[in-house]
This record gives C-alpha cells, structure tokens and sequence, in this order.
C-alpha cells in the first residue's frame, strides 16, 4: 500500500521526455538568439557610380540621397527623438589640402549653426581598407523643431571622420545621443568596412 503523497519514480521513457523538452527548447532560444542578431545587422547596398561610391547601411534604416549638403544619409527611425545618422559627403578641394584643414572648415560652419557645439578632440584615423585621414569628436544641443513640444534639448555626439581623394575630401559623419553613442557606434563601424570609394 502506497502512502500519501508518495510520487512514483519516473520510467526511463518519461525521463527521456523531459529532456527532449528541455532540449528542444533550448534549440528554440539559441535559434530565436541567432534569428534575431541576423536581423539586426542586415544591410542594404548603397551605390553611387556617379561619385565612385559603395557602402552597406543597416536595413531598418531609412536613406535619403543626393541632398544639398550630403551624397547619401541614413538615419535609424527607431532612434527617438533624435535619429541615429550616418552621412557622408563630398567637399570640393584644391591642391595642398589637408584633413585638419576641412576640419577647420566644418568647426566654423557647425560652431555657426548648432546650438552648445563643442569640438570635442582630434586624433588620426584609418579605414580598414588602409586609408588614412583625421577625426574629430564634438557635441551640440539638439532642440526639436516643433513650437508645440516642449522638450528639454537633448546632447547629441557625433564624430567626422576626413579622408581626401583627387580633388575631394570624402567626410563620413556619426551622430547619435549622447547616451548611446558608443552603443549605436558598430553600425558606423560595419559602414565604414563596407565603404569603397
């Protein structure tokens, strides 16, 4: 006669069970885990024939092409209230130019626009295809265009990497909030390893 309460030993065959269970579903998590790191850092191909430019920018990303001041610029919608952006442009230049020289140029122009800016450091740099240039890291005050919101300015990071080609400099931007701008910064950096130009 059995007590009360007294639980029955598990078969071999229900033993077998529960770890086929576990087991499957640890396969579910790893794969979900894997799915979902294959999601976040898919790219879409950027290519520019006209400037000899191609590039990888991440897919949920929105890109915008050809505007006044940039060859391409894309921007993470995701990132609110102020978007995560890649950008790179072409500035014109003359013979004897140098990376600290568009430096300079861009420190007046954003010192002239940008709330707060605040040039931040300056140090050489090089892309992983060997190619060298100059960064420099700054800071600005973001403040929403909207009359009707009413939200504190928000500090933005960004970084201007320079390289010169024949009778351009190529200037390739990171922006982001402050506060997750070393988090958001291997998106720049899978940019960067995928750009040629």
């Amino acid at each position: 006669m059995r007590a009360e309460g007294y639980a029955a030993p598990l078969t071999l065959r229900q033993r077998l069970a529960n770890y086929l269970v576990i087991g499957a579903a640890l396969l579910a998590i790893g794969y979900g885990f894997i799915y979902r790191d294959n999601i976040l850092s898919a790219t879409f191909p950027f290519v520019n024939r006209e400037a000899g430019i191609t590039a990888r920018y991440p897919a949920r990303w929105l890109l915008e092409e050809g505007g006044a001041r940039f060859v391409l610029r894309a921007q993470d919608p995701a990132a609110l209230p102020f978007k995560t952006t890649i950008q790179l442009q072409l500035i014109p230049i003359g013979d004897g130019a140098r990376p600290a020289d568009i430096l300079d140029l861009l420190d007046i122009d954003r010192a002239a626009r940008l709330p707060a800016y605040r040039s931040l450091s300056r140090s050489p740099a090089n892309l992983p295809g060997g190619q060298r240039g100059q960064q420099m890291i700054y800071a600005y005050a973001y403040i929403d265009p909207n009359p009707f919101l009413q939200a504190e300015p928000i500090t933005v990071r960004a970084l201007d990497l320079v390289i010169l080609r024949t009778g351009q400099a190529v200037v390739i931007t990171y922006e982001a909030k402050a506060d997750v701008f070393e988090a958001y910064k291997h998106y720049f950096d899978a940019f960067l390893r995928s750009l040629t130009f």
